[in-house]
């Protein structure tokens, strides 16, 4: 089976299950085991971090319930919380995997640069206090696209790994635009290590407010250096938008 869910990621500790913490997969396991009367295996195709919130992640699992699968979807969101929902359940060849599989994830973070604080989606926003260069950001957004070590904005250690070349992946599109008051920076790549999206905010968020210069963004990426990236954006501002499959 295949599930699409949507989530507001700020009372969850992220994706994966931690004892004692509140996180999406353990509310969707225990959505599931009430329905088949046994425990389910889930596969997501990315583990977003705490805060951060998904409209399109994908799932997949082996379903062994008896309702059938065109009530599955309705059934489970029955059962979950308000701030997590699947969007569709299909069945799918038994060999797929939401994460081997995919061939692309779209990531966007968000920030809103008004002297007012913002109200309505505030929860999924980065709010900075003054306006921020988009000109700036996106020039130097530019840096970003093509096969990089990402050992400046990523965290070093952990699932991950430790050797270097772990920490190498593409991106194939970043594009950064604004609507009104709200910047949306928009990132297509095969796959994201921990802290990097959130990692690059940050220092795009610099660069905006003109304490950065747009090419120091391509420096801190070529020195590899964990000392030199600024404090991470928050998670807040972070949404996993869609994973495509072949």
């Amino acid at each position: 089976m295949r599930l699409v869910l949507e989530y507001d990621g700020g009372e969850f500790c992220g994706w994966q299950r931690q004892r004692g913490r509140r996180s999406v997969e353990a509310e969707l396991c225990a959505a599931l085991e009430s329905l088949t009367g046994e425990p389910s295996l889930v596969c997501a195709a990315g583990r977003t971090d705490a805060g951060a919130h998904a409209e399109g992640q994908v799932v997949n699992f082996r379903y062994r319930g008896r309702l059938p699968l065109a009530r599955l979807g309705s059934a489970l969101n029955a059962l979950l919380p308000p701030d997590l929902c699947v969007l569709s359940a299909e069945a799918v060849d038994p060999h797929f995997h939401a994460r081997h599989l995919a061939l692309r994830r779209v990531y966007r973070y968000s920030w809103c640069d008004r002297p007012a604080r913002a109200v309505l989606g505030r929860e999924r926003l980065f709010q900075v206090w003054r306006r921020l260069s988009e000109e700036a950001m996106a020039e130097a957004a530019l840096a970003l696209v093509g096969e990089h070590d990402w050992t400046t904005f990523c965290r070093a250690r952990g699932s991950d790994g430790a050797s270097p070349r772990a920490r190498v992946r593409p991106i194939m599109a970043a594009e950064l635009a604004r609507t009104g008051d709200r910047v949306d920076l928009q990132l297509t790549g095969l796959g994201f290590l921990r802290g990097l999206i959130r990692g690059l905010a940050g220092e795009l968020t610099e660069i905006g407010l003109g304490r950065r210069e747009p090419g120091d963004l391509g420096r801190l990426i070529a020195a590899r250096d964990r000392r030199l990236a600024p404090k991470p954006a928050p998670a807040r501002g972070l949404t996993l938008v869609r994973v495509e499959y072949a």
